[in-house]
């Protein structure tokens, strides 16, 4: 009887210590998420599955282009998420003109965008100055996505992680890991 207890015992260890680094992981270091919308179609379509890092470590470090997951500012709903691909960082002086994004004066070649005909709308935010601690992202669906143009910019704090890779559907298993 003695032997089957400590068996029990041991299982109930090993199945705590599982529960916990799992959670740890998933609240620390690694998370999945589920795409919903269009926003960043053709880069991500809706129902697509990610791999986030979420170790500071890993999206504290923004390079321009890198796609991140985060709540919106000024939200109710703390628990929504957005994931948006960033455009601008602090300091970086932005404007958009007939679809056309500038950055620091310099055109940008943006091959990841949907192409279509840019529909002008009464964004509240074209141009400007990032501030400090703070990054301006947009979907790459940009007839099709609530971004930065309409809540304004990302506070880094709002930011939950980063978009390391696409993990499903398999056959379009991606990268976005960033080289700079």
């Amino acid at each position: 009887m003695k032997e089957k207890i400590h068996v029990i015992i041991e299982w109930l260890e090993a199945v705590l210590i599982a529960v916990v680094i799992a959670v740890v992981i998933e609240n620390l270091l690694f998370s999945f998420a589920v795409v919903n919308g269009q926003s960043m179609a053709p880069t991500l379509d809706s129902e697509d599955r990610l791999l986030i890092g979420k170790a500071p470590f890993i999206y504290h470090r923004l390079n321009i282009g890198d796609l991140v997951i985060f709540n919106p500012p000024d939200q109710s709903n703390q628990d929504e998420i957005f994931i948006k691909r960033v455009i601008a960082k602090e300091s970086d002086h932005f404007y958009i003109e007939d679809g056309i994004l500038y950055i620091n004066g310099e055109r940008k070649v943006e091959n990841y965008i949907f192409e279509e005909e840019y529909l002008k709308r009464n964004y509240q935010l074209l141009e400007g100055v990032v501030p400090p601690d703070a990054v301006f992202v947009m979907g790459d669906n940009r007839n099709d996505s609530n971004d930065s143009r309409t809540f304004g910019f990302v506070p880094k704090d709002k930011i939950k992680g980063k978009v390391l890779f696409k993990v499903w559907p398999l056959d379009e298993v991606k990268a976005f890991i960033s080289s700079k």
